[in-house]
């Protein structure tokens, strides 16, 4: 399985360090950044992480604050804290994080943290009573084929009908967009526009566009996609870019 990450943390060059330190990891994937923690809460709410990467001292909110606002969330992601200092982060660890890392970051720390986050993630799941069948039914004819998600690179409308594009093949689905949209958002999908779905772990290439806008060339996908200007500073934070 992925373990889904958030770094949030106000200091760019601290996120670039942290995000190549864990690109070192084919088990973790980077969803998205935040640079505050009000961005960040928000980021949680869309992305439904697995784990984040917390810096504590911020400006506003401290991501102490924060780390105690995501606790009463109903499903709560696990949190390291990242910081400079070892009394805040001993502190922090005790209220409400699974571990904490500091800064300047020592790559072996960093990654023994980050194991130990992806056990408590694990053990998450197994505790749960059910696992969901991470397969999207599409219709073919008068059968149903079941799809893993991980296999499919697009969903989209064309005209009243929703299509989904998986290994070079198109099918209609009997969901909407906006359905696909909240089944597949914890599994790397991204609405980069009204009309267009998107996993983003099939992109290929990502090319500028209008007013600050994007196109996307996609793994299985014959046709650019467009990324909506109202959505492009939303994927730039999911991209990295």
């Amino acid at each position: 399985m992925k373990v889904r990450a958030l770094i949030i943390d106000d200091e760019a060059p601290a996120r670039q360090e942290l995000r190549f330190l864990l690109s070192a990891l084919p088990w973790l994937s980077i969803v998205g950044e935040a640079e505050n923690a009000s961005e960040g809460l928000a980021a949680i709410v869309a992305y439904h992480p697995d784990l984040i990467f917390l810096d504590i001292e911020m400006p506003k909110q401290s991501g102490v604050d924060l780390c105690t606002e995501i606790a009463r969330l109903a499903n709560p992601p696990e949190v390291i804290f990242a910081t400079a200092y070892h009394h805040y982060a001993a502190q922090a660890f005790e209220l409400c994080a699974l571990d904490y890392i500091l800064k300047p970051y020592h790559p072996p720390r960093v990654l023994k943290a980050a194991h130990k986050a992806r056990l408590a993630v694990e053990k998450k799941i197994m505790a749960k009573p059910h696992a969901t069948l991470e397969r999207l039914p599409l219709r073919v004819g008068d059968r149903m084929l079941l799809v893993p998600y991980d296999d499919i690179s697009v969903a989209y409308t064309d005209g009243r009908d929703v299509l989904v594009a998986s290994k070079g093949a198109v099918h209609r689905s009997d969901l909407s967009l906006q359905e696909l949209e909240e089944r597949l958002k914890t599994h790397n999908f991204f609405r980069v526009h009204r009309g267009y779905l998107v996993n983003l772990g099939k992109i290929r290439e990502i090319s500028p566009w209008f007013s600050g806008s994007y196109v996307l060339k996609v793994e299985d996908f014959v046709s650019e996609v467009p990324v909506s200007r109202k959505q492009a500073r939303d994927f730039r934070l999911r991209v990295g870019l």
